[in-house]
């Protein structure tokens, strides 16, 4: 028999899943509810645990935070989070964790479904919320 001869089955697609939906995001700055700051007792951090202990400063957490729809199912996702950051932590050093908690998320979603083109590649301001 010739493969022309030969009747070709016909098998039906899977059906597509409707992609994740991006509702939100937030990059949530928030007192760090278990602070460690042990490492501020060593020698050479004297005067910056006197300056803790007098409240000059306080240890804050990080993260990136979604809304997102997943199967018609809503969900909040988040990067891990960075905890015991210095809220008197320079600019810069602030701008490099919120950047790299969103990266964190940002990966996540695409894995989840997210399309690319609702994920910006950066942090914009008015996603920071600052939590007490």
């Amino acid at each position: 028999m010739s493969l022309l001869a030969q009747r070709r089955r016909v098998v039906a697609a899977p059906a597509r899943r409707p992609p994740a939906e991006l509702r939100q995001v937030r990059i949530v700055v928030e007192s760090d509810p278990d602070p460690d700051a042990s490492y501020l007792e060593q020698d050479e951090f004297e005067n910056r645990l006197a300056a803790y202990k007098r409240g000059e400063f306080e240890l804050q957490c990080v993260r990136a935070e979604a809304e997102v729809v997943i199967q018609e199912i809503p969900q909040t996702l988040t990067s891990g989070g960075l905890y015991g950051i210095e809220s008197d932590s320079d600019d810069e050093y602030f701008d490099e964790i919120v950047a790299k908690e969103w990266e964190t998320l940002r990966a996540v979603l695409k894995t989840v479904g997210v399309p690319t083109e609702q994920l910006p590649l950066d942090v914009k301001r008015e996603w920071i919320e600052w939590r007490t």
